[in-house]
């Protein structure tokens, strides 16, 4: 039942493999930028994240569980885990800062949340969490919920405050610790709900008063779909990635706050010998 040994050919590419691995290195991130409507990168950049988009939905649609008779009877997870984890991956995949950058599924607690709550209280679990690791701290940027194919009102309506709240946690979190810019940075909600992606980002103003705007929303072309379609759908995780690289950057270059230059501070300070 169990072959003996592998093939000599599968040993060979596991050598080579291994022989000719070359770990990503951490690209620097650009100045600072701001949201000014313009994309971020070069249009070459933008169709190679396209292509592997497009890749993610050539497995869906070829994927047999999200064929017309079977697509709205499968749980959430096979639809996160099968196209939508895929699709962000793809979109998120290369982006500056690689090494200190992560995408976090499966539920995965969320820091701020626990944090926010405090007494030691579970946090909220996100579907799926983009994280930023800065200094000696990991900054969640996005925050994804998701619905099954067949998503009801009551269903959407709740994913929509939880990531309105998930965003509020992510933005307290990030300002206990550093100030970027108001007006500027933001906090990316991603809601999933059926076949409908919306795009929005929370935004403390001059005021000190959370904004949440809703940015983009699009059809998820699980099956065969028209070219303008999958154009809006692309869109849509594009405008995602520019504005996740924007905040990238003031995040990168922002002030710390008081409370950690302090702590910062008092990591460099040598006491003098204590005489006995």
């Amino acid at each position: 039942m169990v072959p003996s040994s592998l093939p000599p050919i599968i040993q060979e590419k596991c050598n080579q493999f291994v022989e000719n691995f070359i770990a990503r290195g951490t690209d620097s991130l650009p100045r600072k930028l701001t949201h000014d409507g313009a994309w971020k990168e070069s249009n070459e950049e933008l169709a190679e994240v396209a292509s592997r988009i497009l890749g993610t939905l050539n497995d869906a649609w070829n994927n047999p569980a999200f064929d017309p008779e079977f697509a709205e009877l499968q749980s959430e997870g096979t639809y996160v885990n099968n196209v939508i984890l895929p699709a962000i991956r793809a979109t998120l995949k290369g982006l500056p800062l690689g090494k200190s950058t992560f995408v976090s599924s499966s539920e995965r607690q969320s820091s701020a949340s626990a944090d926010r709550k405090g007494n030691g209280r579970l946090g909220r679990r996100p579907d799926i969490m983009f994280v930023m690791k800065h200094g000696e701290k990991n900054y969640e940027l996005l925050y994804t919920e998701c619905s099954r194919l067949t998503c009801t009102a009551q269903k959407e309506k709740y994913d929509e405050v939880k990531l309105w709240r998930e965003a509020n946690d992510g933005m307290y979190w990030t300002r206990k610790s550093c100030k970027p810019d108001k007006d500027e940075f933001g906090i990316i909600g991603v809601q999933v709900a059926g076949k409908k992606l919306r795009l929005s980002v929370l935004i403390r103003d001059m005021s000190e008063v959370h904004r949440y705007y809703h940015l983009h929303e699009s059809e998820i072309p699980i099956q065969r779909s028209t070219p303008s379609t999958i154009a809006k759908f692309i869109k849509t995780l594009l405008i995602l990635r520019n504005v996740l690289i924007v905040n990238m950057t003031l995040l990168h270059h922002a002030s710390l706050s008081k409370s950690s230059r302090l702590i910062e501070d008092s990591s460099t300070v040598s006491s003098p010998p204590h005489d006995n």
